[in-house]
């Protein structure tokens, strides 16, 4: 985990990766001990109310790079979907009465940035992307890095990349107008986006 300091609230980053049972026990935990005064997470706010009422069992991929990301998880374990890493913090800030925040866009805002970001060849060279995927041998040795390694190839082209930055300066503008109003944070961000977020607080 990171720390930073926002103004006077305190922020504590909590990497995790989509997917993983395991995941879970480390986001109850650090809710546990570090009692914040709110917990944000890297899901719109469209997510987290799908969360909040989800009563059915796991659901499969929706596309072809989450067919490769779940694939390529189950090396170490199975994936389940929705995210234990997020279910789980709900469940144990709602139990502990901590207020819920969504960090990330909203559908409407991340179709605009998409919109903005990502050309038409870009969309049409996803075919090429789904064939070097299926060839693509990673090297990775454990879930953080195989994460790191599945989204540079997913969000390698200049409109991908630039998609993602912008995702990354929206969780840290969140996380900003949060610490406004709360002496502590815990910030719940998939592994992923961890390192952009905490480069657009500290910068």
């Amino acid at each position: 985990m990171e720390d930073v300091r926002l103004g006077a609230t305190s922020v504590r980053i909590l990497p995790a990766v989509r997917g993983l049972s395991s995941e879970a026990a480390a986001v109850h935990d650090a809710i546990e001990s570090m009692r914040p005064s709110a917990v944000g997470l890297s899901i719109g706010a469209e997510e987290l109310q799908t969360l909040r009422t989800y009563d059915g069992g796991p659901l499969g991929p929706e596309n072809f790079e989450e067919e490769i990301y779940v694939a390529g998880l189950s090396a170490w374990e199975p994936p389940i979907k929705p995210p234990p890493c997020f279910s789980e913090a709900i469940r144990t800030a709602d139990a502990r009465k901590i207020r819920v925040e969504a960090l990330d866009m909203d559908d409407v805002t991340y179709t605009e940035n998409y919109v903005d970001c990502v050309s038409a060849l870009e969309v049409v060279f996803q075919g090429r992307l789904e064939r070097k995927l299926l060839k693509k041998q990673f090297q990775a040795t454990n879930p953080r890095d195989f994460v790191l390694e599945w989204d540079a190839e997913v969000n390698g082209s200049p409109g991908f990349a630039r998609l993602q930055a912008r995702r990354e300066a929206f969780i840290a503008s969140r996380l900003h107008e949060i610490a406004g109003s709360a002496p502590s944070v815990l910030a719940v961000i998939e592994v992923e986006r961890v390192n952009g977020v905490l480069a657009t607080l500290r910068g």
